[in-house]
């Protein structure tokens, strides 16, 4: 069993990003690594949802208890565009405009570009500052990004398929 101090200290950061949200009939669960078990919230039992003032994160009030999920959470995406519509102080107007603003990503093909990084696959989207050819830009980080599928000699799927909440861009293409 890993301590506290392990815990919360030197894994802080590696927690964050491993912890997943994922949406169940009847509310969401949020899996941290390193904890005992997964935990289950009802929808019914939510007081209230809301953005942090820097909507980096949603500070979920449940049963006299706050409940912090960041947008480094594997499926903190989704979550925030399953909101129920009953959560009348939650920012659904955020929700809509932040996932319109979305461009598509050249190299992992998810619809997830904003202020020129992939929130994916975290690669800055080709432009002609970075590198005059587009195509061996691509090919390029693409490689990288499939680069042990490539060693282990597993196939690459050259089609791309919605992920956590995120749309697939139907005109992504492959270069490998």
């Amino acid at each position: 069993m890993i301590g506290y101090l392990m815990r919360n200290v030197f894994y802080k950061k590696q927690t964050f990003e491993l912890t997943r949200i994922s949406l169940v009939e009847y509310g969401f669960s949020v899996n941290r690594p390193f904890e005992a078990k997964l935990k289950l919230y009802h929808w019914k039992d939510v007081r209230s949802i809301r953005f942090s003032d820097n909507y980096n994160e949603v500070i979920v009030e449940y049963l006299g208890r706050q409940i912090i999920l960041r947008n480094s959470n594997i499926g903190w995406y989704e979550f925030i565009q399953n909101v129920p519509s009953t959560f009348e102080n939650f920012d659904f107007k955020y929700v809509a405009e932040f996932i319109d603003s979305l461009k598509p990503c050249g190299v992992c093909g998810i619809v997830t570009v904003r202020e020129q990084t992939c929130i994916v696959c975290e690669t800055i989207a080709w432009n002609d500052e970075i590198h005059k050819d587009k195509v061996a830009y691509l090919t390029s980080k693409q490689s990288e990004f499939y680069a042990e599928l490539v060693k282990d000699g597993k196939e690459i799927k050259k089609i791309v398929e919605p992920e956590h909440g995120f749309k697939a861009d139907s005109n992504w293409k492959l270069y490998l």
